[in-house]
């Protein structure tokens, strides 16, 4: 299953040329500090200064080209049919983004899980780039934020944990720092 969610990105990803990269600090890094006065209550100690030194550090990495982009790619907006075709739905969020942009939210499907990891790479028919881990890192960090934000203010216990839950990988994997 996760290889052809690798190919129905990488078919949304295709879907028109790619864009040159757009200088700045992009919308989640704009709102950090809203965010995590927000959601100061669901944080662990550290995890406000780790939060602004990943997004100081977003300004040194390199800028990414934009691609057409879902913009909420996870698994709660895929639909497995009876025929065993896969749809993704839920594109109220799509534009042009860096490629991670869809990737930051599966993440989470696949931790622990190196065999998904690798069934989605092998669909999507090639590997991140350094730039592109990078900053896959810190764009999954300020989601993270995002979401324990969101999830709190709207009474969403599932995105308020997947939140909780990456910003505990991330710590996990010292990417948080």
């Amino acid at each position: 299953m996760f290889h052809r969610i690798g190919a129905l990105a990488s078919a949304i990803h295709r879907s028109a040329p790619a864009q040159p990269a757009v200088v700045g600090q992009g919308p989640a890094v704009e709102k950090l500090e809203r965010h995590l006065h927000q959601a100061h209550p669901h944080l662990m100690p550290g995890d406000e200064r780790s939060l602004r030194t990943l997004a100081r550090r977003a300004h040194s990495l390199p800028c990414l080209e934009r691609v057409p982009t879902h913009g909420d790619l996870q698994l709660r907006n895929l639909l497995l049919d009876e025929d065993g075709s896969l749809a993704v739905i839920d594109f109220e969020r799509s534009e042009p983004g860096p490629a991670i942009r869809d990737i930051v939210r599966l993440c989470d499907a696949w931790t622990g899980r190196p065999d998904l990891y690798d069934a989605f790479f092998a669909g999507y028919g090639r590997k991140l780039t350094p730039a592109e881990e990078e900053r896959l890192a810190v764009e999954t960090a300020l989601d993270a934020l995002s979401g324990i934000q969101y999830g709190a203010a709207q009474g969403d216990p599932e995105v308020l944990e997947r939140g909780r839950r990456t910003l505990a990988r991330l710590r996990a994997q010292d990417r948080l720092q």
